[in-house]
């Protein structure tokens, strides 16, 4: 707008005002003078539009409360190398223990006729006889030279054949012929009728009893009315070995299967417990001697140990070691894995006899003659079982981790700084161990921001320990931990970097659990900042265009302008007061002029109303300030391109807590009126 213009107006309104006044009653020069509006910044600031410019960074709970989020997931870091195991060598050793042998019935007579005193055939009255010691020998007992009998019974059948009755009234003792050891003592009770046979038996323990044995007894026979002497009168005797146990002898061994057997166990590893494994490399020997005079076949078995293919099969293998010999084998661990039902640092064996012919010679043996045997691993590859999966429990085991990530804040870091008082921030770690074992962490979160400024969190002691594979979350609460003092260290610049620091022990308890050679350790960070906390010497930067647009503004106006005002017009709806000013800034954005100026107030906005919990119930209304402009200033007004809006933001008390919501916002418009004084020379 030139000068003619503005003449033109001047002239328009003076015409246009006579038309409502009366004349003057002489000549005059007009004085009246024109308003120039000019817009300096109109600003709608909504904590809504924020979060539609950050929607990655800021969200909205249910409560309406906006959340600074961040997340990241951190690079899996594998739990190491495939776990190796040591077993510790096995021996064993096994006695036959007592025997069993069957020698055959001995059977034999005994003349009694020359003490019955009468003729073969006679038929009459006995007068009998008084008691009479008899001895002799018994035949030899085949099948043993000698044995000595754990446990056991003699027994014996006497038949009276003498044709009159008889009486043992001290028994009948068999005797060793060797040494005149009694091997039994046995009594038969009452008068033994002829034609009448009686039974007899005692126990054998500890009895030793050779080849040869003898005979000793006392007989009698009473008055009888009627007898009839036999053409030979005699006494048989029939002579059994029942159920003998036999702990030596040097005798023909009859079939049978020795009950004794040995339960074993090799320790796979002293520090871990297995119910179930599979194994990529390990073998393991076995090395076994018989110390006995006879072939013994001998049976292992190892039912833990199944069939990779086929976990019915359990590993079972049956050999003959011959009298005095050795016998070696192998197991590849690759084509077997343990399988139990419980948990075990251990893989248990048997060793049993399987059954033993009868041989025809000779055999010396005691119940103390073994076999023994060596379980190993240390002619294996490196003498370990390299594991491909275990279930179990393994040692206590530590890994260190040391991780690092960048904290995110959008454009609140270019709008926004001063001192804020963090209230309910929260930081979720989250960690996913695969496989099955929990985990122990020791850890810190150190921050720091780009000014050096450091500080740390230590795990909250309850939240220490990881749940096996599946998410367990640590969270950092004011309840459980400093994290707003932490964040709170930093003001009033945000941390941009955390590092996680840890030494994480698996299995630190001792649990059950499950690991293969894939498995790793995964972690994740979450934080989340309510936009509830205190604000203190808070400033919020925005740049304005002057105007409405570049033809809306002639600077040669503001060489009529001597006079004008500002106005600052708001309506608070924020839970924080706030003090405005604004910078004018050239075509490079340099900053020439401030109003108000530094050394006067600045434009007071009050809080919006907040209720008990901090949030804004409302707004202030609309809020008119007006500032005098100077002729300086409307000067510098001139040479404007830019405004820059300057929000100083701060709690109500310096201690209160405010709460934003996506509904907050601040109305901010201001403009400035100018007088223009016609000038008509």
């Amino acid at each position: 707008m030139n000068r003619f213009k503005i003449v033109v107006l001047v002239i328009f309104v003076v015409f246009y005002s006579w038309q409502c006044i009366d004349p003057p009653l002489g000549p005059m020069l007009p004085t009246w003078d024109v308003d120039v509006s000019l817009p300096l910044g109109k600003q709608h600031y909504s904590m809504k539009k924020l979060v539609e410019k950050n929607p990655d960074l800021i969200n909205v709970d249910e409560n309406d409360i906006l959340i600074y989020s961040f997340s990241d997931t951190l690079q899996n870091s594998p739990l190491g190398s495939v776990l190796r195991l040591k077993p510790e060598p096995a021996e064993f050793a096994l006695d036959i223990g007592a025997l069993t042998l069957s020698p055959p019935d001995i059977n034999f007579n005994v003349a009694v006729g020359e003490y019955v005193g009468l003729q073969a055939g006679y038929v009459g009255s006995s007068p009998g006889f008084a008691p009479v010691t008899l001895t002799g020998e018994i035949p030899s007992v085949e099948t043993i030279n000698y044995m000595i009998v754990d446990s056991g019974r003699i027994s014996i059948t006497l038949l009276n054949k003498s044709g009159v009755p008889v009486e043992l009234p001290d028994g009948l003792a068999v005797i060793n012929s060797d040494d005149g050891a009694v091997v039994g003592h046995l009594t038969f009770d009452g008068v033994i009728d002829p034609d009448d046979s009686a039974d007899a038996a005692v126990a054998l323990e500890k009895s030793r009893v050779y080849h040869k044995l003898e005979y000793e007894f006392i007989f009698s026979s009473p008055a009888e009315d009627t007898v009839v002497i036999p053409d030979e009168s005699k006494l048989q005797l029939s002579i059994r070995f029942n159920d003998l146990y036999v702990s030596e002898a040097d005798a023909q061994i009859s079939n049978q299967t020795p009950e004794s057997y040995y339960d074993g166990a090799i320790v796979i590893d002293d520090s871990i417990y297995i119910s179930e494994a599979l194994f990529s490399e390990g073998v393991m020997e076995l090395i076994i001697e018989n110390m006995a005079d006879i072939d013994i076949p001998v049976i292992i078995t190892f039912p833990e140990l199944r069939s990779r293919n086929n976990l019915s099969n359990h590993y079972s293998r049956t050999f003959t070691l011959s009298r005095g010999s050795a016998h070696n084998f192998s197991i590849d661990m690759h084509d077997w894995m343990i399988h139990g039902n419980e948990l075990k640092n251990s893989l248990n064996y048997t060793v049993q006899f399987g059954a033993i012919t009868a041989m025809d010679d000779y055999s010396t043996f005691r119940s103390t003659d073994m076999i023994r045997g060596e379980l190993r691993t240390k002619n294996s590859p490196h003498g370990v079982f390299v594991v491909e999966w275990i279930d179990g429990i393994i040692a206590p085991t530590q890994y260190d981790v040391a991780l690092q990530f960048d904290l995110q804040i959008g454009e609140i870091a270019d709008i926004f700084e001063g001192e804020v008082q963090f209230d309910n921030a929260q930081l979720h770690l989250g960690l996913f161990m695969s496989g099955g074992f929990n985990a122990f962490v020791n850890l810190y979160i150190v921050g720091k921001n780009k000014h050096g400024v450091r500080d740390s969190l230590i795990i909250p002691a309850d939240q220490r320990r990881i749940a096996a594979n599946d998410w367990s979350t640590i969270n950092f609460s004011k309840l459980n931990s400093r994290i707003n003092d932490f964040l709170n260290t930093f003001s009033p610049h945000f941390p941009d970097e955390l590092s996680i620091t840890s030494h994480l022990v698996v299995n630190r308890d001792y649990e059950s659990g499950n690991i293969d050679v894939n498995d790793a350790l995964t972690v994740s960070v979450q934080m989340d900042v309510p936009f509830q906390f205190g604000i203190r010497n808070g400033v919020v930067r925005d740049t304005l265009s002057v105007g409405n647009s570049d033809d809306d503004l002639d600077r040669e106006l503001f060489d009529y302008f001597n006079y004008g005002l500002m106005y600052f017009e708001t309506e608070n709806g924020m839970p924080v007061e706030m003090d405005l000013r604004i910078n004018l800034l050239d075509s490079n954005g340099i900053v020439m002029h401030q109003l108000p100026l530094s050394d006067e107030p600045p434009v007071g906005i009050k809080a919006a109303p907040v209720n008990s919990a901090g949030y804004a119930t409302g707004t202030t209304g609309r809020d008119v300030r007006v500032l005098e402009l100077s002729r300086e200033d409307i000067h510098i007004l001139r040479e404007t391109e830019m405004t820059e809006l300057l929000l100083y933001l701060n709690s109500s008390d310096d201690d209160r807590t405010v709460v934003f919501r996506s509904q907050d916002s601040v109305q901010v418009n201001i403009f400035a009126t100018f007088n223009v004084k016609p000038d008509f020379n």
